[in-house]
C-alpha cells in the first residue's frame, strides 16, 4: 500500500507574527495595573497606613476580586505602590544630578530635599512602605523596601561612574547603599512620627539638613576607606584615587 508522508513545512526565520488580541490584553493589564495603583495612593493618603483592601478597591470603583484578577496578592500590589514611589522618586532626582558641576554636598542636599517633597506630599503612603502594613508584612515590606535600596544603589553606582581612574568595590558600594538607605528610612518614620495626625519632628528644611549630613558622613566615610580623596564641596568629577588606598 502506497503511504503518502505528510509534508513538514520549514521553520521560518522571518519574524514573529505577534497577536494583537495578547498585545491589546497586555496593554488593558498594565493600565488597570496602574489605575488601581493611583487609586491606593489616594486611599492611603486618605484613610492611612491602615488602609483595607476593601477601602482601595472603593476608591478604585471596583471589588476586591477584580484587584486580584491583576495582581497575584496582597503584597504584589505592595509591591507596585513600592515601584510608583521609587519612579517618582527617580524621575525628580536624576534628571537634575550634574556631576561635572555639582559637588558632593549639593547632589546629596538636593536629592534629600527631593526625597523630603515626596514624603510631605504622601506621609501615609511612606508609613505604609516602611511599616508593611498589609496582612504578609515580611515578603510585603521586603519588597517595598528593596525598591528604595535600589535607588540607593543606583546612586552609589552613578558615583562610582564618576570617580575615574577607580573600580571601587562592589560590597563595600552595596554596605554604603544599604546604611545610607536604613539611616534614610528610620530617620523618616522618626520624622513623621507614629500617627498620621502626629506633627512633623521638625520642619522640612531643618530635617533635609540632618539628613543630608547623616547620609553624607556615610559617603564620606566610605570613600575614606577606599582610598579617595572625595572634597564634600567640590564637583564629584574632581575627586581622586590616593596611591595606597586602603583594603
Amino acid at each position: 500500500m502506497l503511504r503518502v508522508r505528510k509534508r513538514v513545512p520549514a521553520p521560518s526565520s522571518g519574524p514573529v507574527k505577534v497577536d494583537a488580541r495578547t498585545e491589546r490584553w497586555r496593554d488593558h493589564r498594565a493600565k488597570v495595573r496602574n489605575e488601581i495603583v493611583d487609586a491606593a495612593f489616594r486611599a492611603i493618603d486618605r484613610c492611612g497606613p491602615e488602609v483595607s483592601l476593601r477601602e482601595i478597591a472603593a476608591e478604585a470603583g471596583t471589588g476586591k476580586p477584580k484587584i486580584y484578577r491583576h495582581f497575584n496578592d496582597k503584597a504584589d500590589l505592595f509591591g507596585a505602590i513600592g515601584k510608583r514611589l521609587r519612579d517618582m522618586l527617580i524621575a525628580a532626582i536624576f534628571p537634575g544630578i550634574d556631576f561635572a558641576t555639582e559637588s558632593t554636598r549639593e547632589v546629596i542636599r538636593h536629592s534629600v530635599a527631593e526625597y523630603v517633597d515626596l514624603v510631605d506630599e504622601h506621609p501615609n503612603v511612606l508609613r505604609f512602605i516602611l511599616r508593611g502594613r498589609f496582612p504578609e508584612p515580611a515578603e510585603s515590606t521586603t519588597r517595598g523596601l528593596n525598591e528604595g535600596r535600589e535607588i540607593t544603589m543606583a546612586m552609589a553606582q552613578l558615583f562610582n561612574n564618576e570617580l575615574r581612574g577607580t573600580e571601587l568595590d562592589s560590597a563595600a558600594l552595596e554596605l554604603a547603599a544599604a546604611a545610607t538607605f536604613g539611616s534614610a528610612s528610620a530617620a523618616t518614620d522618626w520624622w513623621l512620627g507614629s500617627d498620621p495626625d502626629s506633627p512633623r519632628r521638625m520642619p522640612s528644611q531643618v530635617f533635609v539638613a540632618h539628613l543630608t549630613t547623616i547620609m553624607l558622613g556615610t559617603i564620606q566615610g566610605t570613600a575614606d576607606l577606599l582610598g579617595i580623596d572625595l572634597d564634600p564641596d567640590l564637583p564629584v568629577r574632581r575627586a581622586t584615587p590616593r596611591s595606597a588606598p586602603v583594603t
